[in-house]
């Protein structure tokens, strides 16, 4: 059945623009102006933005981090993102000890699929590189997996990759069209630290424990590496000013393109100094200077904002016993709170918040995720994943899960709201809610 939506305004590619979308088979069929199209049925989004279906391209779920689970599953995770305009999650595979990167593929792929009600694509992070392990990297790449998570830093749990190895990465994956995204705080430093001297029983030396200059340092030789390889960079979760500051330097000599998130535009370093402040300690933690970091944001330093959504319950986070601040699981819930987080930047503003939300949470994360072929603008032959998003709904706090955890932002509210979302062309939340809570049917990419 075709579907026209009419009335409101389309934030297209080349700009906003006042018109309608016609979809057809679950693609974006023609753009037209008004009364042009015809279709056998009509939403209407008079007041409305009509965007593209969000992309956030950092997000954890389903899966085990250190000693807990995490509280959202696909079906909770993605449940909580078509109620907030995203469409579709990128998470990540991390091979395990003992096991191959196709057998955690397959795992991942096994946990999600009839479970997941936005689209769902991965991240590859390789923890072994013997031959096989090579020869399966490679494998998966040629099938359409685009892009590899490392870290610089994790050297206990396993995921610590060094220059040496990330430099033969670069090489040997950069000529398979892989694009590489970095955790990158610098080991060395962090090791460094000496904890003696910090009183660990407060959250607050989290932030001491973790210091700027480690991610400073690391995406310094990351850039360098990636910029000698030519490899395509994406730094994850930038979260000092000195380091968004380093950005344009690398921007203009390869393609090297960095995100940040909600918690590191809004939550600042007093919130770990609060007396329940181990509920925000993430990883890299909340820093201040932060309305100096948000101008940084409005005027186009990060290509692309994403939550690193990575959920822990409350009494998991709360478990530490009060005596070193290490002993919390870092992370926090964001999947929610991405388009209202985003919007508020340029809260006086909602036809550039429009599109900022169309360019950095839909249209980049798609190109660099590989996905650009499909998902990430309001354009003809794309799949027809569509936000009809009122800018004036009423007022409500922000919930950045449903899962039973802390809410990091208590004090940012909300009046957008979701009037209508279509994934393929089915219509999927209308009026904030779920249109088929029992029944996900997100498809799982890249092999879909």
């Amino acid at each position: 059945m075709r579907t026209l939506i009419r009335g409101g305004r389309l934030v297209l590619p080349e700009g906003l623009r006042d018109g309608e979308l016609l979809l057809e088979d679950g693609r974006i069929e023609g753009i037209g102006a008004a009364g042009e199209l015809r279709a056998e049925r009509v939403l209407d989004a008079a007041g409305c933005y009509v965007l593209p279906g969000l992309v956030d391209l950092h997000v954890h779920l389903d899966d085990r981090i250190g000693g807990c689970f995490l509280a959202d599953t696909y079906e909770s995770g993605s449940r909580v993102a078509l109620q907030n305009g995203v469409t579709t999650l990128c998470s990540f595979i991390t091979q395990g000890p003992g096991e191959g990167l196709r057998a955690a593929v397959d795992r991942a792929l096994g946990r999600a699929r009839g479970r997941t009600h936005a689209d769902l694509a991965w991240h590859l992070t390789p923890t072994r590189f013997e031959d096989r392990d090579w020869a399966e990297l490679e494998a998966l790449l040629a099938a359409g997996w685009r892009t590899v998570k490392l870290y610089t830093t994790y050297r206990e749990a396993g995921l610590l990759c060094d220059e040496a190895r990330m430099d033969a990465l670069f090489s040997r994956l950069g000529p398979l069209d892989a694009r590489f995204l970095v955790h990158a705080e610098d080991d060395a430093v962090i090791a460094g630290v000496d904890a003696s001297r910090l009183d660990l029983s407060r959250a607050a030396s989290h932030a001491l424990l973790r210091p700027e200059e480690a991610e400073l340092l690391a995406m310094e030789y990351v850039a360098a590496l990636a910029l000698c390889n030519r490899v395509p960079l994406h730094f994850v979760h930038v979260s000092g000013l000195r380091s968004a500051e380093l950005l344009p330097r690398w921007r203009g000599l390869g393609d090297v393109t960095a995100e940040t998130c909600p918690q590191y535009l809004w939550l600042d370093s007093g919130w770990l100094a609060r007396a329940d402040g181990h509920r925000w300690i993430c990883s890299p933690p909340l820093r201040d200077g932060r309305e100096a970091f948000r101008e940084r944001a409005r005027a186009g330093a990060f290509e692309v904002f994403a939550t690193d959504h990575c959920p822990f319950r409350t009494g998991d986070k709360d478990a530490w016993g009060g005596k070193d601040c290490r002993r919390v699981p870092g992370g926090l819930p964001g999947l929610g709170a991405l388009m209202h987080a985003v919007w508020r930047l340029h809260g006086d503003d909602p036809d550039q918040a429009a599109r900022e939300l169309a360019l950095r949470c839909a249209a980049n994360p798609a190109r660099i995720a590989g996905l650009a072929h499909r998902k990430g603008a309001l354009a003809p032959g794309l799949d027809a994943d569509v936000l009809v998003l009122d800018p004036a709904g009423p007022e409500r706090p922000v919930r950045s899960t449903l899962a039973p955890c802390a809410e990091p932002y208590p004090l940012l509210a909300t009046r957008l709201q979701v009037r209508h979302l279509l994934l393929r062309g089915r219509e999927v939340v209308a009026g904030g809610a779920l249109c088929h809570p029992g029944a996900p049917t997100g498809l799982c990419l890249p092999e879909a």
